[in-house]
């Protein structure tokens, strides 16, 4: 029974060390003034009222104000050239052991491809249209 104590005790006193490693508690705010995050590089705008979750984005955009599309290269080295400090994506694994960089967990909203973008190979997601006409 007391080893047993002295194992649990070992991996509680463990698990706080850990947890207390990598909480942001013992740190103190950064000096400076807050970094800019640009969302997906530089994207169009959209209407935003009456969305949900489930609101398919791009059906809503508005004209152009630029010629960038999200999630490009060239959309988020223009970010980062108008001062963004960093850039938040998101990144889809492929079938073929690959990572794409694509907003939406599925294809049919952004492109005309179907299904799920895990679903696919990276060659079959490079020949899908990302501004969609």
């Amino acid at each position: 029974m007391r080893r047993r104590t002295i194992f649990f005790g070992v991996i509680v006193v463990a698990a706080a060390g850990i947890w207390l490693n990598n909480t942001s508690l013992l740190s103190s705010r950064p000096a400076g003034s807050p970094e800019v995050l640009a969302h997906r590089g530089l994207a169009q705008d959209y209407l935003r009222a009456g969305m949900t979750g489930q609101t398919c984005t791009a059906s809503r955009m508005l004209p152009p104000r630029h010629g960038y599309l999200e999630n490009t290269i060239p959309s988020m080295e223009a970010a980062f050239a108008l001062g963004a400090d960093a850039l938040e994506l998101d990144v889809h694994p492929t079938t073929d052991g690959k990572f794409a960089v694509f907003h939406d967990w599925t294809l049919d909203c952004r492109t005309e491809g179907k299904g799920e973008t895990r679903s696919h190979s990276m060659a079959e997601l490079k020949t899908l249209d990302v501004g969609y006409g």
